[in-house]
This record gives C-alpha cells, sequence and structure tokens, in this order.
C-alpha cells in the first residue's frame, strides 16, 4: 500500500507512472525527443521532493502530491488518456511547478491568463495542481479559492502550429481562464478569439475580465489603476478638486511596483504597444497596435530599468521602437523605465502592500536652525 506520508515513495511511485509509454506521435514541447523529456521529467520531480513541494497545501488543505496522483492515476477525460495521455501531462504539470518560468501563451492572445497561470504555478503550486488535476477530470471542472467554478472549454487536444511552446497542460488551463473571464461569451482556441454567436470580437481581456479572472483565480482581491483613472484624476483636479490623496498611475506607479516587488509580491502591468513584430526568430510579420500583460519583477533605478516577465517568452525584440533586452529563454526581460512609463497604461498589485500615496510619501522632515 502506498504510504503517502513518504517522500521517497512518492517520488519513486510517480517516476514509475513517468516511465510509462508517450503518446508516439503528439508533439513534445521544445520539440524534445522522449528520451531527454523523460529525464527532465524525473529531475523536475527530484526538484519537488528537495524543494520540499511537496509539503505544499491547496485550497482544500491537500497536499501537492495528491493532485499529481490524481492526474497519474485518477479518472480523466477519454480524449486526454488517448492524446496527449496521462504521461505527457503529467510530467509537463510536474515541470511548470518546478519552473514556472517555462510557462508560456505560444503564440495565442492568452498574455493575461498566462500570467496568472506563472503566478498560480510559483506562489501556490498545489493549488495550480489540483486546478489541472480538474480540468483533466472527466467532468472537467473545478472549484477555485473563490469559490466560483473553473471549467473545461476543450476536450480534444489537437496540436496546432500556433501552440507553438505552450505545453498541453498550459492550453487546458488558459483556455479555461479565457472562458470565466468572459462568461457572455465563447473563446475558441483555434481561432484565437472571443465569440458572440458567429462574430469574432477579437483575443485578450479587458480590464474588468482580468480582474475578474485574477481575483477568482487567486481569491483575493486586486487594486488596478489605469490611464483612465489618471484621466479622470487630471480633470477633477482642473475644477479645484485636491486628487493628492488619490492614487494615480502616472505618479504613483514606480513606488507601488518597487514597494510590491520588494515585500516579495507580484504586479501585473499592461503595455500599449504601438506596433510590434514577431517575437520567433525567422518569422516574418508585424502588427499595429498590440495590448500586452506583462509581470513587473523589479525596477531598477540605479542602472534605470525595469526587470518584466513576457509571457511570450519572445526569441527577439518584438516591440518597435522600444529598447527591450531578453535575459533569459524563459521571458524575462529589460526595459528602460522612461519606455515604461510611456507604454504603461494599467496596473494590478495588492492594495494591503502599498497604502496610498499619502501614506506612502516619505515623512517631511523638520527644518534645522542654520548654523553659523
Amino acid at each position: 500500500m502506498l504510504d503517502l506520508q513518504d517522500p521517497q515513495e512518492i517520488v519513486d511511485r510517480l517516476e514509475e507512472r513517468l516511465d510509462l509509454p508517450v503518446h508516439p506521435t503528439y508533439p513534445l514541447r521544445d520539440k524534445e525527443i522522449v528520451g531527454i523529456w523523460r529525464k527532465r521529467s524525473v529531475e523536475a520531480l527530484q526538484g519537488l521532493w528537495k524543494g520540499g513541494f511537496f509539503e505544499r497545501k491547496d485550497a482544500l488543505g491537500r497536499p501537492l502530491h495528491e493532485s499529481l496522483f490524481a492526474v497519474a492515476d485518477g479518472p480523466m477525460a477519454s480524449t486526454f488518456e488517448e492524446a496527449p495521455g496521462r504521461t505527457i501531462l503529467l510530467g509537463e504539470l510536474i515541470r511548470n511547478i518546478v519552473q514556472p518560468g517555462r510557462i508560456t501563451q505560444g503564440l495565442k492572445g492568452t498574455c493575461a491568463a498566462t500570467c496568472i497561470e506563472i503566478y498560480v504555478a510559483e506562489r501556490d503550486p498545489a493549488e495550480y495542481a489540483r486546478i489541472v488535476a480538474g480540468l483533466v477530470s472527466p467532468e472537467g471542472k473545478v472549484k477555485l479559492r473563490s469559490g466560483r467554478e473553473l471549467a473545461r472549454d476543450e476536450d480534444v487536444l489537437e496540436p496546432d502550429e500556433y501552440e507553438f511552446r505552450r505545453s498541453p497542460v498550459s492550453r487546458l488551463f488558459q483556455v479555461a481562464c479565457m472562458e470565466y473571464a468572459y462568461p457572455e461569451l465563447d473563446y475558441r482556441n483555434a481561432e484565437d478569439g472571443q465569440f458572440e454567436g458567429v462574430k469574432n470580437t477579437g483575443t485578450g481581456l479587458s480590464l474588468g475580465a482580468f480582474d475578474r479572472l485574477l481575483d477568482g483565480i487567486t481569491g483575493k482581491h486586486w487594486e488596478t489603476l489605469s490611464d483612465a483613472h489618471a484621466r479622470f484624476a487630471a480633470l477633477f483636479a482642473r475644477f479645484g478638486v485636491d486628487t493628492s490623496k488619490v492614487a494615480d498611475l502616472h505618479r504613483d506607479a514606480l513606488s507601488i511596483i518597487e514597494r510590491v516587488t520588494s515585500a516579495g509580491e507580484t504586479v501585473f502591468a499592461t503595455l500599449e504597444l504601438p506596433k510590434v513584430r514577431s517575437p520567433v526568430r525567422r518569422a516574418a510579420g508585424s502588427a499595429e497596435h498590440a495590448a500586452h500583460k506583462v509581470r513587473i519583477l523589479e525596477i531598477d533605478r540605479p542602472n534605470g530599468i525595469v526587470t518584466y516577465d513576457d509571457p511570450m517568452d519572445p526569441q527577439q525584440s518584438w516591440f518597435e521602437g522600444i529598447r527591450t533586452r531578453i535575459v533569459d529563454r524563459y521571458g524575462r526581460c529589460t526595459m528602460p523605465i522612461a519606455d515604461f512609463e510611456k507604454l504603461l497604461v494599467e496596473l494590478s498589485y495588492p492594495p494591503e502592500l502599498w497604502p496610498g500615496p499619502e501614506q506612502a510619501r516619505p515623512a517631511p522632515t523638520e527644518p534645522q536652525p542654520e548654523t553659523r
């Protein structure tokens, strides 16, 4: 009988599951050959143990490994058992937890959902595993920390070129999130669009839809500032209304980011890009105007740069006219603070970590008498 209290036994049993056959034709991420994929999945499994992940609990108080065994052995939608299969789903889930930076949106317009997926995998890995286990179950539903329900939207994970480097686990998570964010619309992954009947209304998430998704997945309230708030504040100020105690995106963004990230938390930001090109090397194409959600990791004032996580995981700089630098293959990038401030249109952050503009300002110093 499996002793679920013994980490070594958990690792051994899960490693046995990873050693089971892999679907012969389903494409592995990054075109890895099966032997390499399996080796890296086992290494990630060892990383779960060494990193203390098995002690993490989900929203129901259950340890992480229970959800991993649910994917490995529990009831699963029959189409997923066939392709991509349990082995791939289990290995990709484990690798996403150990290295959340590898989570990507592929070439789909799911940047906002991807940012949230990375956040949950990084900060709440047992809950992330529980959500994925629920989505691959025959029912395809899971209750979130907020008490609301997230439901699977796809029953067949047919590969296509626009998935690019996105794993089937991330595809399931992100597509379900796109449906959740717009309950009145139908997100179709193949077309990468939100449909109202037969009309494609476009992709991406509005500020309200993102707030709904972020609050629903994390189960907590996030404060959001936008350039629209700043415009209203400026309008009121012209009529003599004191807005100094009201948060202002243009005035307070850097202060908010510094305080929140120094406390070890994440800030989500929307950048309004006037023109973009392909993020993939050797691929042609450009587009006018794009809004893109990223996670802000750090403000480095001495060097004048912002470090951020781009869920596109770009292979080359793709913001036209902006001096971005790609730090690693997992989407860590930098750009000058001045460029960031020009592009920033929305910011979401935990309100308890930024008390507001009045409290955030340093206390005035008492004037000292002159000495002669």
